[in-house]
């Protein structure tokens, strides 16, 4: 794509987001979250002091640095779903531009949004200290759940309703991952299969005063592997549904 073709789609995307507070909010949210519990976090522990509330702040943490990745996700899921409801898709697929350097400016300009956000988010809830080389490397492997979710919403979804109530019900298994946080020994392996345990173990390895740099490693560059996999294997099962269709 040509340097004005890209600044076409970005600026046809920002109209669309800019129409919608809905997105507005869901763009903000990360941010909005970070911001509160900055401040709550540390009530609650000072609060609540026979119940060590530090403990549970990696897990918190986690949580809240995966949200711009994913609600960026969601944005142009939907953004995708309703072109593709009203045959968007399928009419840039036959111009010069081709359906997959389309997509491919906009997932990437969402991912490189969202990869920044992280680090914010990280910081604004500053409860927890991590090496900032560290931080760089989760980030960049965490921003790869926006083309993912994007995908997963693309190649499985009719449209923006079926978007939301999939993209509300994949929630729970996109942060299954969290739960090694409870499961003992090394049983959160078994996790492994899904994309989004790579990251999460990989911050939480950095996190650990027991962690193991070669482990930590190991978890990054699995998350690049496993969760480029998934995108792929996700864009051709969309790719495919689309042209049958």
């Amino acid at each position: 794509m040509q340097a004005a073709q890209w600044q076409q789609v970005i600026l046809t995307d920002l109209r669309k987001v800019l129409a919608e507070p809905f997105f507005w909010l869901i763009l903000l949210a990360p941010l909005l979250l970070a911001w509160g519990l900055h401040y709550l976090l540390p009530s609650l522990a000072e609060r609540f002091q026979n119940f060590d509330l530090t403990d549970y702040y990696p897990i918190i943490v986690a949580l809240l640095i995966l949200t711009p990745p994913l609600y960026y996700g969601v944005v142009l899921g939907l953004l995708l779903l309703e072109e593709k409801d009203e045959n968007v898709l399928l009419a840039v697929a036959v111009t010069p531009i081709t359906l997959r350097n389309y997509l491919f400016a906009r997932v990437a300009v969402y991912t490189l949004v969202s990869l920044p956000l992280i680090f914010v988010v990280h910081e604004l809830i500053g409860v927890i200290e991590i090496d900032r080389t560290q931080l760089a490397l989760i980030a960049i492997v965490t921003s790869l759940n926006t083309p993912l979710l994007v995908m997963l919403l693309a190649a499985f979804c009719k449209n923006q309703l079926e978007g939301f109530v999939i993209g509300k019900g994949m929630s729970p298994l996109l942060l299954l991952p969290l739960a090694m946080f409870f499961v003992p020994d090394y049983w959160h392996v078994l996790c492994g299969i899904l994309p989004t345990y790579w990251p999460i173990i990989a911050y939480f390895t950095a996190v650990s005063e027991a962690g193991s740099g070669l482990f930590f490693g190991f978890a990054i560059v699995m998350a690049i592997v496993m969760q480029t996999l998934a995108i792929v294997w996700l864009y051709r099962c969309f790719d495919k549904g689309l042209t049958t269709a």
